[in-house]
């Protein structure tokens, strides 16, 4: 079974670091991928299918350029569907991350989705899993990471009952809808009170529970700050907002 950078991470006593593409270019791909292998900056890269431009043959390349460089590829999915969930599994993904679950039903969705029977209904077809000698497909499939983003009002609410469901790893914390259903607006690396509370929530919800929690930021100190809070998986990388972000320095400049 391939190595995975964010269980080795837990396994170091550390918060993997996470980094979020949503531009689907290969190149791009691949040079983010190499220079965080090669600086040991990041351990895991995301693939964002709901808000991203990623399809299924750019999906599996970027997949590819990750897994070669040594960090886990991950995918936050456009929704909790068996069918997609299946794909990015067959294309060798370490973890997907569904958005808007918001009770513990759509949470047992998302578990039975990724692992095969009598455990779930996942159906074999293991594509890109199949070409490394030596790996058994189903067992690596107990291995999958299953995050569920909290990102509503009511999954607020059922965090601890979501938390809980078997075969979940975690809850993942999504400032940006979240901070929407709480009525003070999209935002990340956001320190509003209401957040905060929010945070702390999760972090007892899954402490409670075992798992693990996580969050989405774009500033990498924010995301140390997190995971000096227990956040166990921090995004601290974005491709469009580090791109945009760059460019500031222009203004400066001139």
């Amino acid at each position: 079974m391939a190595a995975d950078p964010v269980r080795a991470a837990w396994s170091a006593g550390r918060a993997a670091r996470n980094g979020w593409l949503t531009v689907p270019d290969p190149h791009l791909v691949e040079l983010v991928a190499a220079h965080a292998a090669a600086h040991g900056l990041l351990d895991a890269l995301t693939l964002d299918l709901q808000h991203g431009l990623f399809d299924r043959a750019r999906s599996a390349d970027a997949v590819r350029a990750i897994a070669a460089h040594g960090l886990a590829p991950l995918v936050r999915l456009p929704a909790v569907d068996e069918s997609i969930i299946g794909f990015v599994l067959d294309l060798g993904v370490r973890g997907v991350i569904a958005p808007m679950v918001s009770d513990a039903a759509t949470a047992g969705e998302l578990v039975a989705a990724c692992r095969y029977p009598p455990d779930g209904r996942r159906s074999f077809g293991p594509v890109r899993t199949a070409l490394r000698p030596g790996d058994d497909a189903i067992a690596a499939a107990d291995s999958v990471l299953a995050f569920a983003m909290i990102e509503t009002a009511d999954a607020l609410e059922r965090a601890p009952e979501i938390a809980a469901v078997a075969g979940l790893d975690g809850l993942f914390v999504g400032p940006g809808d979240l901070g929407v259903a709480l009525g003070i607006g999209p935002a990340q690396n956001r320190e509003e009170p209401e957040i905060h509370e929010a945070f702390s929530r999760v972090l007892a919800a899954c402490a409670a529970s075992g798992t693990r929690a996580a969050v989405h930021a774009t500033d990498p100190t924010y995301a140390a700050a997190r995971a000096a809070d227990g956040f166990a998986l921090v995004t601290a990388w974005s491709d469009v907002p580090a791109l945009l972000g760059s460019m500031d320095g222009v203004r400066a400049a001139f």
